[in-house]
């Protein structure tokens, strides 16, 4: 009986081994490949232009305000009662509309991101699936999901490269 146990354990084992030969598994570090890949640049330089372009005009109107203020900070107590409320009432709406600007500024800003990046990983997806069955990995895994790893199974530069390639034709 012990001697059937162990055959067929050497079996098992035997089995085992020879799977995972044909197993092959790549990691992929999607952050860097945005943050290296000319593509990722690309669209990062242009988001930035984005923002810095919303926030002069944002920073414009807080600016006009903050004159309002100083404004009637210093002619309020000058003022007739009801043009001091009128321009009181003038800060408390444009400071409003302000803060409503700012926030849809941000709304929007988020969805151009996720635009953005929602269109690249796309593109990644693609390039991935190319190199998966160039190379004939099994399975390919994002990289910050795995605590460990060979440093050998990170496939991240050839994606880069190859993401690379694609994008300049």
């Amino acid at each position: 009986m012990k001697y059937w146990l162990v055959v067929i354990l050497l079996g098992v084992s035997a089995s085992i081994g020879a799977a995972q030969d044909r197993i092959r598994i790549g990691l992929v570090d999607i952050q860097r490949v945005i943050g290296e890949s000319e593509s990722g640049k690309r669209a990062r330089a242009r988001f930035q232009s984005e923002i810095k372009k919303a926030e002069g005009d944002m920073l414009k109107e807080r600016q006009d305000l903050d004159r309002l203020r100083a404004e009637l900070d210093k002619k309020g107590p000058l003022l007739k009662d009801g043009e001091r409320r009128s321009m009181e009432a003038d800060f408390q709406k444009r400071s409003v509309n302000l803060q409503r600007a700012m926030g849809d500024l941000q709304q929007d800003l988020r969805q151009k991101d996720n635009a953005m990046m929602s269109e690249i990983l796309k593109e990644l997806a693609d390039v991935v699936n190319d190199i998966g069955k160039a190379e004939k990995f099994t399975v390919i895994l994002e990289r910050s999901q795995i605590l460990y790893s060979d440093q050998g199974t990170d496939i991240t530069q050839k994606v880069i490269a190859a993401y690379n390639s694609r994008s300049k034709k």
